[in-house]
């Protein structure tokens, strides 16, 4: 299926988004970052950016490059796109939301459907802004400064994810890179880049695959 190949990484995300073991330090304590991120989410109401994806095969020399864009509206609306080479779109409003890709739609309701919602919940848990929840479901330290590394307790989903670096921007405070790494020595990794904080957001965005319909 064309959308698997694009999304991969997201998706691989996504499943490393679920609930693990309490966090119990054993390198720096991040604490003090967590803070300072959370006080910066508190005044954003809403953010665009670009982004681009780099999954690296261990087996090939040269990475799969995707292209795309991220709209987010708190406290609770979020499209995320990939616009080439493959287009596909994922939209969450409220209880409600879209997967677009290969010219179909599909319309999904968070309230009948456990797996998507709890996607939902912990990619909230992770753009929501609310850091020190963050710091309470995983096992986080400070690899550099503004750098938080993660690492899944979970023993299923390290199966799959080896550890998340994410790499904050030390003046905005906004993700400038996440990579994931994988157990078998595959990467993959988003750079953040071309912010746009609090402008205003078509509705458009968060009801249709193609937003200037």
């Amino acid at each position: 299926m064309i959308l698997a190949r694009p999304i991969r990484g997201l998706f691989l995300l996504l499943c490393f988004l679920l609930p693990a073991a309490p966090a119990t330090a054993t390198g720096e304590d991040p604490a003090a970052l967590l803070r300072e991120l959370e006080a910066t989410a508190a005044k954003v109401r809403n953010l665009s950016c670009s982004f681009t994806q780099e999954k690296q095969l261990a087996l090939f020399a040269r990475p799969v490059i995707f292209h795309g864009t991220l709209h987010l509206a708190r406290p609770d609306r979020l499209r995320w796109e990939f616009t080439r080479p493959v287009p596909s779109v994922l939209i969450f409003k409220g209880e409600s939301g879209l997967r677009c890709a290969e010219g179909q739609t599909t319309r999904f309701d968070l309230n009948s459907d456990p797996i998507t919602r709890m996607v939902a919940h912990q990619l909230w848990l992770w753009l929501g802004g609310d850091y020190a929840k963050l710091a309470a479901e995983y096992h986080l330290t400070l690899a550099a400064p503004h750098t938080l590394l993660v690492e899944p307790q979970n023993r299923k989903i390290g199966e799959f994810v080896a550890s998340v670096t994410i790499t904050f921007d030390p003046a905005s405070l906004q993700p400038r890179q996440v990579k994931i790494a994988e157990p078998g020595g595959d990467t993959t990794t988003i750079s953040f880049h071309a912010y746009q904080l609090d402008a205003p957001l078509d509705e458009n965005l968060f009801n249709r695959c193609d937003s200037r319909e």
